[in-house]
């Protein structure tokens, strides 16, 4: 493996353009310490939230708390916070909207939800998991961005729509799970390789739709085909679906890398 492929497997490996992100997280912990008081941060993503499990660590007198609106949620905020805290789920202000809409007539999907959202002028960061039990749809935002988001989305697609906020107790949907685990062994750590294993398809397709644009790295547009993913890193491909990098654990008696993966297949 080449210097430029070297990853950290125990989640600590940073790369050039997370630097702002590291920042941001850098001068929480250090408020944190120096004031005492608990520091909330925007939602997280799985990447980023491993970043903030490695840069905590160096901390002996401080913690990181996280919730997300539910059991497994994939995007949280997190708590910063001294040893004596203990949160409450309103601590983390958060807020549950679901999607009300003409049923009969509209088929809603993720990206749809999440364009109109972000379309509102809030940045992504303010959102949590979107989700569905195959009919109804939810979302988590800010608290205290709820009101605007009320004013502002009232069309998802050609439809209207109408958010109405929910109460977690009584009303949070239990989310389908349309992902399946997966086990690969590729020849390297390359994004488009693993999407070329993880969807069977060829190494000059994969390289094609990455330089076109149709892939995001931790929702992030990546056009480099030679970029290399790490743990917890998100894949997402444009007409294919979604890739989460849960674990590299070696390589395989060729030289393979095996790589255990989350897989949601469109």
């Amino acid at each position: 493996m080449s210097d430029k492929e070297k990853v950290n497997m125990n989640g600590g490996f940073f790369r050039p353009e997370e630097k702002p992100f590291i920042d941001k997280i850098c001068d929480l912990l250090l408020r944190t310490q120096s004031m005492y008081i608990p520091q909330l941060t925007d939602f997280l993503n799985l990447r980023q939230r491993a970043i903030l499990d490695n840069l905590v660590n160096k901390y002996d007198d401080l913690f990181v708390h996280y919730y997300g609106g539910y059991e497994g949620a994939e995007r949280v905020r997190g708590i910063i916070a001294p040893d004596y805290f203990v949160p409450k789920q309103s601590d983390f202000k958060i807020a549950l909207y679901e999607v009300r809409y003409p049923e009969r007539f509209a088929n809603l999907h993720h990206g749809q939800i999440l364009g109109s959202l972000t379309g509102s002028g809030i940045d992504r960061d303010h959102f949590g998991d979107i989700i569905t039990d195959g009919k109804r749809w939810q979302f988590f935002v800010f608290d205290d961005i709820s009101k605007y988001i009320e004013q502002q989305v009232d069309k998802i697609g050609s439809f209207k729509v109408h958010l109405i906020k929910k109460d977690f107790q009584n009303d949070l949907l239990m989310p389908i799970d349309e992902s399946d685990d997966e086990t690969i062994n590729v020849q390297s750590l390359r994004l488009d390789t693993i999407i070329a294993e993880a969807y069977d398809l060829s190494r000059t397709q994969t390289k094609s739709m990455v330089e076109h644009g149709k892939v995001q790295l931790n929702w992030v547009p990546n056009r480099n085909p030679s970029a290399f993913a790490t743990i917890y890193d998100t894949i997402s491909v444009h007409g294919y679906g979604r890739i989460r990098v849960n674990n590299i654990m070696g390589k395989s008696k060729n030289n393979k890398y095996i790589i255990f993966v989350n897989v949601i297949k469109k």
